[in-house]
């Protein structure tokens, strides 16, 4: 069985559900439970903004995601030995690209607010085709051209202070900086993620952030003391759910759908964290930033039923 492509062929090496261990879906499906993971991740930003007030960048990704390989661990050590030097490579890469992009986050969400950082982080939206067509040479289909058309200018909207002029802080850029690595993640799980078992890929992925994430921090600043209920509840919320369930459903799903897709599905999430610092932080989005939010949603929607649209009339040629 061959593993539809990015923009609905066939690629030749994926793996079929078997070798991946989980089963095959449908787009929709898929669609569905990468919403979930926006969802999830949309929690984040309000609970980092709450974190980075105990913890260092450095030490908040590692321990973050120290927690998370230990709850990984057990499930994948039931399929060490299916465990190969392929999935082994892409592991650590999407690690490391993983790693840049949470601590570049973290580190300027510092600087910049959480409702924010989320907007500025779904610029991947814009990103992700841009280097899909560079690099894997796969033209989006029009429903994804046309929603990241809108998604694009509700980012505008959401993220530029107009009464400032069109100026980035410090914060701001490296943000943005993190959503250029999540772009280069998305496009890399679509290119190699199918031909693995998600599980260990993800064990791996998530290991390789929790080492260098640990070492990184241990040889440029002093344990930092880790009591309070807040802090654990913070830490545990982004380890088990953000982390280790989010990125895991992600490499199970994403195959199944197209890398613009999933950016746009992604771009959904500053919706969430908006609401979500409202109701944790009380941050209120402006009136523009309301209408961006608004278009952002659009545009996901159009891409979906349009898409499917498209797909169905694809497969309606197909078998004439």
């Amino acid at each position: 069985m061959t593993q539809r492509n990015s923009y609905g062929g066939s690629r030749g090496e994926a793996a079929g559900p078997s070798q991946r261990g989980t089963k095959a879906l449908s787009p929709l499906q898929a669609d569905m439970i990468l919403l979930l993971v926006t969802v999830i991740w949309g929690g984040t930003f309000p609970v980092l903004k709450l974190l980075v007030v105990a913890l260092s960048p450095l030490y908040l990704v590692g321990i973050r995601f120290l927690l998370a390989f230990a709850v990984l661990t057990p499930f994948a050590w039931l399929r060490l030995r299916q465990l190969d030097k392929r999935t082994l490579k892409i592991g650590i890469f999407l690690g490391l690209l993983l790693w840049g992009g949470f601590l570049s986050q973290t580190a300027g969400i510092q600087y910049t607010t959480a409702s924010k950082a989320a907007f500025i982080t779904a610029l991947s939206v814009v990103i992700t085709p841009v280097l899909s067509t560079l690099f894997l040479r796969k033209r989006p289909e029009s429903a994804a051209i046309a929603g990241a058309a809108l998604a694009t200018v509700g980012l505008g909207l959401l993220t530029l202070d107009f009464s400032q002029g069109l100026v980035l802080a410090k914060g701001d850029l490296w943000v943005l900086l993190s959503a250029f690595l999540y772009a280069f993640q998305i496009i890399t799980v679509d290119r190699y993620g199918a031909a693995t078992d998600s599980l260990l890929l993800t064990w791996v992925e998530v290991g390789t952030v929790a080492t260098i994430g640990l070492v990184a921090a241990v040889l440029s600043e002093p344990w930092p003391s880790l009591g309070g209920g807040t802090l654990w509840g913070g830490l545990l919320y982004l380890a088990l759910f953000a982390t280790a369930a989010a990125q895991y459903l992600q490499i199970w799903a994403q195959p199944y759908t197209t890398p613009t897709q999933v950016s746009l599905l992604f771009s959904l999430e500053p919706v969430f964290a908006a609401g979500l610092a409202y109701l944790i932080l009380g941050e209120r989005l402006p009136p523009v930033g309301q209408v961006g939010a608004g278009l952002m949603l659009i545009g996901a929607i159009v891409s979906e039923l349009w898409g499917l649209r498209e797909r169905e009339l694809a497969k309606e040629v197909a078998m004439d």
